[in-house]
């Protein structure tokens, strides 16, 4: 009996596992198509591909990576009045599947650092552009003596970009702890 149930709590466990590992690329919506749509047809087939017969392609043609990186730590004073923050950087990058840039016709990026009560936020955008950044510091803090979790920095990004009349939406988050 506890043979069942190890194998199927380690079933589970990878199932679970292997949907919340995979990461998934932005989400692409194709543009509204109620007026009309090159490969027409009932069920909103084609496309344009040029044959009506031909099914859209399952994935979106690029996608949008969304990355957040640590740049730097810094520190303030001396113990015990010592603070600290962290320079980060997420930047918005389309591209295709073969991982070459792309211009996309608008792309932007948007992000958050929070640590315990305190938030800073950046923007960029950009017109025909396959890149924007954002670099910014995170609020200081008091790290002397104190705990891990209220040192730790949660950094937000949103992207998003258009290219060709489709949407390109996806999130990112990362976590740091400020150093002593």
């Amino acid at each position: 009996m506890l043979k069942r149930f190890a194998t199927v709590g380690i079933g589970l466990l990878a199932c679970l596992t292997a949907t919340g590992a995979v990461a998934m690329p932005a989400h692409a919506s194709e543009p509204d198509c109620s007026l009309n749509c090159d490969g027409g047809g009932g069920d909103g087939g084609g496309g344009g591909t040029g044959d009506p017969g031909t099914p859209p392609p399952s994935t979106p043609a690029y996608n949008l990576q969304g990355v957040i990186q640590l740049e730097s730590v810094g520190h303030e004073g001396a113990w015990p009045f010592r603070v600290g923050g962290i320079k980060v950087r997420g930047y918005s990058r389309l591209a295709t599947w073969s991982n070459d840039r792309v211009d996309a016709n608008y792309i932007n990026v948007r992000c958050s650092a929070t640590v315990l009560a305190y938030s800073t936020n950046d923007y960029d955008s950009e017109n025909n552009g396959a890149l924007v950044d954002v670099t910014f510091w995170s609020p200081t803090v008091p790290v002397s003596g104190v705990p891990a979790q209220s040192r730790t920095v949660t950094v937000n990004c949103t992207h998003h970009a258009e290219k060709n009349g489709v949407t390109y939406d996806t999130t990112s988050t990362a976590q740091f702890v400020i150093s002593e």
